[in-house]
């Protein structure tokens, strides 16, 4: 700015500043950080009818529900129960027919009244499960009396040399000195699970403890081979069903509650439902024999016995959405005139915030009165730093006595040669260039969250570090100041000369002015060092389209790296002590 044009009096800093007034903003603003909770009244009166629909109606359907969980709940036990012992009676079936068998063996052995060989058992065979083995063994002599029949003997799964799997033994001492072995590999139990298996929507298992596997339906093809340490597979090897996961503990896992044994389970692919008996007599002493249900097909009967409940329930969530609805419109008016109102505090007038005449009368007397508020406040706003304005409402401080000291970067700006140019131009067109100077100029500032303190005839004052708290208020100047150097170097279109100087430095800034007019305003030496640095630029390159001085002070702020072209100590216009300046622009 040329210096005829400068502010006749001098900007200085006080003396210090109060620091109850920082702390009285501080606290005013913590306050009014803690606001009240209040709700709309549309919601208000939605709630109203809906809770009282709700608190009617969900009495009834809450017995309802109970009652029906109960018979549920019940159905599902019996028809678990029913499950189990069906295939606990196939399994009692496989067993009781192969000690009926091998007990007509030891009989057929006593009226032979001789040694057994191979050709006796081909009659036999036949009865037996596909893939069984015989063998024939020495007796041990016992105290039993020579005409009884010996109970036949199981054995565990265990590893045979040269098989594939493993066998369970059932052994019988046939009167005649010679021992049965007849050997029933994990194959045959695969028949056996079959028969237990009353529909697709099952997988019948049969474990071994709980860590091995005897056989699982549907895994025929499962590639696995028995050594004497693991003569069945482990349940966390069988990954191709949903059941190596049934005893894993998560947060859906959980035992079902009931009179039958099961667990509900998360796996890969969705949630299940096993249940199972825990064999501890007979032959399958240790086992446990069960079978698996996605929980949704488990659950079926429940649903079923639910969907008098669901449509109650979805009878009265319309009837409260309704109700709600209703609530709703009737308070919609407010609820718009809230939004309005929201608006023009951060001070924003748009055709649309305008409100509709309302056929209720007071309402409708509301809307009209603020309407006349936005014409108003529409033509006011114009003559007011709106940006600033609404970061003042934002941090709390409209207070008159909101006054501080503090660290903060000052930038002025200034039309070099304007009067030159402006004694060619007419008014109007005077007025034109300088529209367009500050708007380019305040785009930048405004983008880089800076704040324009005021026009001072072709001149511009900004800061950055208040009313927001901007730790990087340096950078944030300095990237703004280079950011309109290169739109001002490259738009040929602008066709201006700019001087730019900017200074960090502590600084007061507040309300500064009466109680019928204020400004919020920065003042201090800081203030004046600016404004000496623009000024300084016509000395250092007068022929620059743009010029853009920084005190050392600023730079020192700077990351490590910055460009900047040293000018090394200058004194300044009204300064005693020299001050380090660089270039930038």
């Amino acid at each position: 700015m040329d210096e005829e044009k400068r502010p006749a009096k001098d900007i200085s800093a006080p003396g210090n500043a109060s620091p109850a007034l920082s702390q009285h903003g501080a606290a005013k603003h913590s306050r009014q950080n803690r606001k009240p909770f209040r709700i709309p009244v549309g919601v208000a009166l939605g709630l109203v009818f809906s809770l009282l629909l709700v608190a009617i109606c969900g009495l009834i359907i809450a017995y309802m529900a109970a009652a029906d969980r109960r018979i549920a709940g019940r159905l599902l036990d019996q028809q678990a129960a029913a499950i189990l012992n069906a295939n606990q009676a196939v399994l009692d079936k496989f067993f009781s027919e192969q000690d009926v068998l091998l007990r007509t063996i030891a009989v057929h052995a006593a009226a032979m009244q001789r040694h057994l060989n191979g050709a006796d058992f081909e009659a036999f065979k036949e009865l037996l499960p596909e893939n069984t083995e015989f063998e024939l063994g020495r007796s041990v002599m016992d105290d039993a009396p020579a005409d009884a029949l010996q109970d036949v003997a199981w054995s565990a799964f265990e590893w045979r040399e040269g098989q594939a799997e493993a066998a369970k033994t059932a052994e019988l001492d046939l009167g005649n000195g010679q021992r049965l072995f007849v050997h029933y590999p994990r194959a045959v139990f695969l028949d056996v699970a079959r028969d237990m298996t009353w529909d697709s929507r099952q997988q019948v298992f049969l474990l071994s403890g709980r860590n091995n596997v005897i056989v699982v339906h549907g895994l025929q093809g499962v590639d696995y081979s028995a050594t004497p340490e693991t003569p069945l597979p482990l349940l966390k090897q069988m990954t191709e069903t949903p059941l190596h996961q049934i005893w894993d503990a998560g947060h859906q896992a959980h035992i079902i509650d009931g009179q039958i044994s099961g667990r509900l389970f998360p796996a890969s692919g969705g949630v299940y439902t096993a249940i199972y008996t825990e064999l501890d007599t007979g032959p399958a002493d240790g086992w446990i024999i069960g079978t698996l249900y996605r929980a949704d097909q488990f659950g079926e009967a429940l649903d079923q016995t639910q969907v008098v409940l669901y449509a109650a329930l979805a009878a009265l969530v319309a009837g409260a959405a309704l109700s709600f609805v209703v609530g709703r419109k009737l308070g919609r008016p407010l609820a718009r005139l809230a939004e309005a109102a929201a608006d023009l505090r951060k001070l924003e007038f748009h055709e649309e915030h305008r409100l509709p005449s309302s056929p209720l009368a007071e309402l409708n007397d509301v809307n009209q009165a603020f309407n006349g508020s936005i014409g108003a406040l529409n033509a006011f706003a114009k003559y007011v730093p709106r940006q600033l304005v609404t970061r003042l409402i934002e941090e709390g401080m409209t207070d008159s006595r909101n006054i501080e000291l503090r660290e903060m970067t000052i930038v002025f700006t200034d039309l070099a040669g304007f009067t030159s140019l402006a004694s060619n131009l007419s008014a109007e067109e005077t007025a034109v260039y300088l529209n367009g100077y500050f708007e380019t100029v305040s785009k930048v500032i405004a983008d880089r969250d800076g704040t324009i303190d005021k026009f001072l005839g072709d001149g511009v004052m900004a800061f950055w570090g208040a009313p927001s708290d901007q730790p990087d208020h340096a950078s944030k100047a300095i990237a703004a100041v280079t950011a309109l150097a290169d739109e001002i170097e490259k738009d040929n279109a602008l066709n201006m000369r700019l001087r730019i100087g900017i200074h960090t430095g502590k600084v007061v800034v507040g309300d500064i002015g009466s109680a019928s007019r204020m400004n919020y305003t920065v003042i201090g030496d800081a203030v004046n060092v600016a404004a000496r640095l623009q000024e300084y630029g016509k000395h250092v390159d007068p022929g620059a389209k743009v010029i853009a001085l920084a005190s050392g002070d600023t730079m020192a702020q700077l990351p490590e790296g910055a460009k900047a072209t040293s000018l090394g100590p200058v004194k300044l216009r009204g300064r005693e002590e020299a001050l380090t300046v660089f270039r930038i622009a």
